[in-house]
């Protein structure tokens, strides 16, 4: 059993799709030491639009296991997913703070795994902010191109892997790239609204990605 337990988590490792009870995509990185960080945040996954998001919006953390025929995983404000094996392949079962976890989920639909350079990115920063007076920066990267932070008003973008390198468009007009590492410091190069991206950044800012 014990070698069994160990092969499923190999199986589930790493990043995944799902969709929150409003049918928003989110993410989910489930790393070897049985840590889980979601996308997903406490009113949800964020969208287009939102503004003043806090960091509480942008991720949660929880813990995950082997459960039946796929893994459980328990956030720390009590929602619970479930990634199972169905004849028609991966399923994600959802269940609501206080629901009986052996009746129906609350919610239900496809788990997709994300793979290659796109989950090597995907996933929740924190770096330093432009202005030393203010609290770093958090910011989440989606599979599906969105991105979000906690320093604008406006605090959705878009982001696209250019020859390795991350590149963020924020809708304030801020533009951000950094090499992505699993592991270690980060640097992002920041360039202000109107100024030339091909000129010298604004500013350098030390990061890591959270896990």
């Amino acid at each position: 059993m014990a070698g069994e337990h160990r092969q499923q988590r190999q199986v589930f490792l790493g990043v995944w799709a799902l969709v929150d009870n409003t049918n928003n995509l989110f993410n989910v990185r489930l790393s070897a030491d049985g840590r889980a960080l979601s996308t997903s945040g406490v009113a949800g996954t964020p969208f287009g639009g939102s503004q003043n998001l806090r960091p509480a919006e942008l991720l949660e953390r929880g813990r995950w296991q082997p459960w039946g025929n796929g893994v459980r995983i328990d956030y720390a404000d009590g929602w619970t997913d479930a990634i199972l094996t169905g004849p028609g392949g991966l399923l994600q079962w959802s269940w609501a703070p206080g629901d009986d976890r052996l009746q129906p989920p609350t919610n239900h639909g496809r788990a997709v795994r994300v793979s290659g350079a796109i989950a090597a990115v995907v996933g929740v920063y924190r770096f330093r902010a432009v202005q030393d007076e203010l609290p770093p920066t958090t910011l989440s990267l989606l599979s599906n191109g969105l991105a979000f932070n906690t320093v604008d008003r406006s605090a959705g973008g878009v982001w696209r892997l250019r020859q390795g390198t991350v590149v963020i468009e924020w809708a304030s007009g801020w533009r951000a790239e950094f090499e992505p590492r699993d592991q270690g410091a980060l640097r992002a190069r920041i360039w202000r609204p109107g100024s030339d991206p091909q000129a010298p950044p604004t500013a350098v800012r030390s990061g890591e990605r959270l896990d």
